[in-house]
């Protein structure tokens, strides 16, 4: 079995306790930026993942091209 196999099992059974696991500060600063800014801006600009997706897809296929 795999470390990777091993890890899943491991979180899979549950033994990790979330509000066991501290956050450090400086994660908590970036969050809460992010939040703020989320709060803040224009939602009407943002793309969808399915767009976002297709762009990608697009230039994968057109880099395959050449």
């Amino acid at each position: 079995m795999s470390s990777t196999e091993l890890n899943e099992e491991y979180l899979d059974e549950e033994h990790v306790d979330e509000a066991s696991v501290p956050v450090p500060d400086w994660h908590m600063a970036i969050l809460e930026e992010r939040m703020a800014r989320y709060r803040t801006e224009d939602k009407t600009k943002w793309r969808t993942w399915d767009e976002v997706e297709k762009e990608l897809l697009d230039k994968l296929a057109n880099s395959l091209k050449d």
